[in-house]
């Protein structure tokens, strides 16, 4: 296999580059908030509830990193946008979507949104805590301030969470210039969410084992027994966590 050559004019991994310092970012800006997302997390597990995950559009793709993988957690419910951000900003559509499995108080729900102002994760934080379950929201903190409130209840999403987690990038994310091209290219947010919530999940699960309680952790299918294992977790949580496609 060959590569092109560089001609030395422009770093040759310009977005990687970046997107160590996203993550890098993202760490220095949530280290407290992380700790407190993992506390939630650890709590909803400890007490057999769920931990519902939404976000709509490239968003969605961060909630599905958690799910029925190896490494997650069994008790996770993504709540599933069929539209993929199609109909994202049409208030309601979120309230359908969680119309008969709504989190509840012994559930968290963890919704992602870059704006802030996507208003079907509005309106299924707004939902969570009518229920009672805390509600853990990943968005860039200084794209949602500068951002005037589209939803009628003229709230934000970070204005319904009990945590916040920056994702760091700033505007509409892409940050890397092309000389001769208006557009931006190298989104990071997407990833740098993802990267946020694997770190939640990484910390309650060091923290439920230090208190002797082994967390619902999914296997690689691949590895002897990991199949399973895999579906004794799914059974013990099959009336409560769908498949989503």
């Amino acid at each position: 296999m060959s590569f092109p050559a560089t001609d030395g004019s422009r770093p040759p991994a310009r977005y990687l580059d970046q997107l160590s310092a996203a993550l890098e970012r993202a760490r220095l800006l949530n280290t407290q908030a992380l700790a407190a997302a993992a506390g939630i997390v650890e709590k909803v597990v400890a007490g057999d509830g769920i931990v519902y995950v939404f976000g709509s559009g490239h968003s969605q793709l961060a909630a599905l990193e958690l799910n029925r993988r190896a490494g997650s957690i069994a008790a996770l419910q993504v709540i599933f946008d069929p539209s993929w951000g199609v109909a994202e900003h049409i208030e309601g559509y979120g309230e359908a979507l969680v119309a008969d499995q709504a989190p509840g108080p012994r559930d968290c729900l963890i919704a992602i949104s870059h704006s802030g102002n996507t208003a079907a994760a509005i309106d299924i934080a707004r939902r969570a805590r009518a229920t009672g379950a805390p509600v853990i929201a990943v968005t860039s903190v200084s794209a949602s301030r500068r951002a005037e409130a589209r939803h009628s209840s003229g709230m934000k999403l970070s204005q319904l969470a009990d945590v916040v987690l920056d994702d760091g990038a700033a505007g509409a994310d892409p940050g890397i210039a092309v000389a001769g091209l208006e557009e931006q290219v190298g989104p990071t947010s997407t990833i740098v969410a993802a990267a946020l919530l694997h770190e939640i999940v990484v910390q309650a699960v060091e923290h439920l084992a230090d208190r002797g309680v082994q967390a619902p952790v999914l296997r690689p299918n691949s590895v002897e027994g990991g199949r399973q294992h895999n579906e004794r977790l799914r059974d013990r949580y099959r009336d409560r966590v769908r498949l989503v496609p």
